[in-house]
């Protein structure tokens, strides 16, 4: 049965909850293209699809893989399509071949348990998918229509940036180092770094 209650601590709170517990439980990460990996330009004469990388996106990713986290992304987008975006950004060592059209084929391919997977999105679609699944669910509204559509379909968690993710993602490492049960070393590849904000 799907469950987001992983997500009630994520952001600020008062000190009697650890912002990495979201994140900490997953294993897996899967992220939709359309929003929380990028978004449409919005430049005057732009091309047609050109994509700019969503605030904080390009580290996040990073910093989950260079903790030892699975990657995957999911969407309507054509995977080839993502693929080129990944590769281009230089991320595409980061997911390997796990560009998926949705959830139930990522979950299959990466042979992960959906209690252990974490699905960040931006679409009601995308929110129903989760639910089907039994994964828990992100939501990712970077203004507030998109916020409200997400929670109007259900999504009891929304965040406007993916800022605090970032931010919960080096706090569970941290805070598992400290305790002696650090996440898996890191894979060969793109280091996390001291990332600052991508802005476009």
């Amino acid at each position: 049965m799907y469950d987001d209650r992983l997500h009630t601590d994520l952001g600020p709170t008062d000190g009697s909850s650890r912002p990495g517990d979201l994140i900490g439980a997953a294993r897996c990460v899967l992220l939709g293209f359309d929003g929380p990996v990028c978004r449409p330009s919005g430049r005057a004469g732009a091309p047609a699809g050109e994509l700019w990388p969503t605030p904080y996106a390009d580290p996040l990713i990073r910093t989950l893989y260079a903790v030892g986290v699975r990657l995957a992304v999911v969407g309507d987008t054509s995977p080839p399509w993502a693929a080129r975006y990944l590769a281009g950004r230089g991320l595409a060592g980061c997911f390997g071949p796990h560009v998926y059209a949705g959830v139930d084929e990522a979950l299959a391919s990466l042979g992960a348990a959906p209690e252990t997977v974490l699905l960040i999105g931006a679409r009601p679609a995308e929110l129903a998918a989760a639910r089907e699944a039994g994964v828990p669910f992100l939501g990712h509204g970077p203004d507030e229509a998109r916020a409200e559509l997400l929670r109007a379909a259900g999504a009891r968690r929304v965040v406007p940036s993916l800022e605090p993710v970032l931010a919960a993602v080096r706090a569970a490492a941290r805070h598992r180092a400290r305790g002696g049960s650090p996440y898996a070393g890191p894979p060969a590849g793109p280091s996390a770094g001291p990332y600052a904000e991508e802005r476009a």
